[in-house]
């Protein structure tokens, strides 16, 4: 707990532990909050394959030492729970992107910055998607989601809560290469959705099992029918207007 508390302090030593050791220590140090770029350059290495940033306090130079340290990640999470992410940028996210191909769990929830472009670059880069979270990320639109459909072919959870998609772009996966394997999406508070989409979905997604669609003011009864059809169904959350 001692050098946990007074890492810097221990540079020296931690620098020269085995890897089992720094990546304990780099997950007790992401948990409390405590994983700057400084401590990242003495715990981080290329057999850590998960990272959860959640509480940490990230920057655009972060990143880059996340993406040269660490690049078989298989899980990063930049999201947060306490208001949003404002610094990291658009290009950024890019870069990282197309230096960490291997990932397949994303949570960007509420990382402000993140628009089409650099979605695009994720898809592009990592073929292998099976969680990606855009939940607040407002700049998010369809163009964003038509990549996805097209990219990601085993996508399992996507959520977009609180963006800008829309039917238009929902509709996509009526021919997307995920939608045999899409379990659960999240398109609450999507103003622009449809009672269209919801159809759409259900009838093209054979293993959609959770849809919150709660706070979408142009749904109506009818997609709550629809789903109501649906035998696979475990969970549903819809706003009666």
């Amino acid at each position: 707990m001692a050098v946990m508390r007074e890492v810097h302090y221990y540079e020296n030593t931690i620098r020269y532990l085995p890897e089992v050791l720094k990546t304990k220590m780099a997950m007790v140090l992401a948990k409390r909050g405590m994983l700057s770029e400084r401590t990242m350059n003495l715990v981080l290495h290329k057999g850590i394959l998960e990272l959860d940033l959640s509480a940490c306090e990230v920057t655009v130079r972060g990143m880059l030492c996340i993406c040269t340290f660490c690049p078989m990640l298989k899980t990063i999470d930049f999201g947060t729970s306490a208001g949003c992410r404002s610094t990291l940028t658009s290009q950024a996210f890019c870069s990282f992107f197309m230096q960490c191909r291997m990932l397949q769990i994303v949570n960007l929830k509420c990382c402000t910055l993140m628009d089409n472009n650099a979605v695009m670059c994720l898809v592009e880069s990592c073929a292998y998607l099976v969680c990606l979270c855009l939940a607040g990320c407002h700049m998010i639109s369809d163009k964003a989601l038509h990549s996805i459909a097209q990219k990601c072919r085993y996508l399992q959870a996507l959520d977009l809560a609180k963006t800008k998609v829309s039917t238009d772009g929902l509709v996509a996966f009526k021919d997307a290469c995920c939608s045999k394997f899409l379990k659960e999406l999240n398109i609450s508070h999507c103003l622009n959705v449809t009672d269209e989409a919801v159809e759409v979905l259900f009838t093209h997604c054979p293993r959609l099992s959770i849809l919150v669609f709660h706070g979408c003011p142009r749904l109506t009864s009818h997609s709550y029918d629809v789903a109501s059809t649906c035998a696979g169904l475990k969970q549903i959350s819809w706003t009666i207007y």
